[in-house]
């Protein structure tokens, strides 16, 4: 097996285990380019970014966005939403992503919790992010436990994290929450 098949099965067993995986370098120089002049440093939190950038758009709907969900999703996945976010203005608490976005409706909890494992989050980084200056931080296998409450978010982060550090064009996919299938049930002991 030659290291780019051994590479994606790390990465594959990265995504499944524990919810995120950072493909290196994986928007070329000239689309991050594109997108760096289009979307410079101190631009503003855009929640409406694939409606407002026909680039986005078009990565996100046959593009590289699009290539990196169809490989782990399906032909027929679809874009939802794309937002813009500034490293500098955009600290959350710790939180679980348990929104979608429903063209009309704006962004809501899911009406059938079984939708949240048909998501997955793309993530694009324009510039680099260390540990120090916007790297996100996530909890490895939190995508494998449901739809959290919050005190069961606040154990979670009190856990061992990770903070990826990104260089500009690397791009992190996530499963915000990835059920793993119930063990068969056992049957029943016959009584003493």
């Amino acid at each position: 097996m030659g290291n780019a098949s051994l590479s994606r099965l790390n990465i594959n067993f990265q995504l499944h285990n524990h919810g995120f995986e950072v493909h290196k370098q994986a928007c070329t120089n000239p689309l991050l380019n594109q997108l760096q002049r289009e979307f410079p440093l101190d631009s503003p939190i855009d929640w409406e970014l694939l409606e407002n950038s026909p680039t986005v758009r078009e990565q996100a709907t046959s593009g590289i966005f699009y290539d990196l969900a169809r490989s782990v999703l399906s032909e027929d996945c679809f874009p939802t939403h794309a937002i813009l976010y500034n490293k500098n203005d955009t600290a959350q608490p710790w939180h679980q992503d348990t929104t979608i976005k429903v063209q009309g409706q704006g962004f809501i909890e899911a009406p059938v919790k079984e939708i949240y494992t048909s998501l997955l989050s793309v993530r694009l980084s324009l510039d680099d992010c260390t540990f120090f200056d916007g790297a996100l931080k996530l909890c490895p296998s939190s995508h494998k436990h449901g739809v959290l409450t919050t005190q069961e978010i606040r154990g979670h982060s009190i856990r061992p994290f990770s903070a990826p550090e990104m260089q500009a064009g690397d791009i992190l996919i996530m499963h915000p929450q990835r059920s793993t299938p119930a063990p068969p049930a056992q049957p029943a002991s016959p009584a003493a």
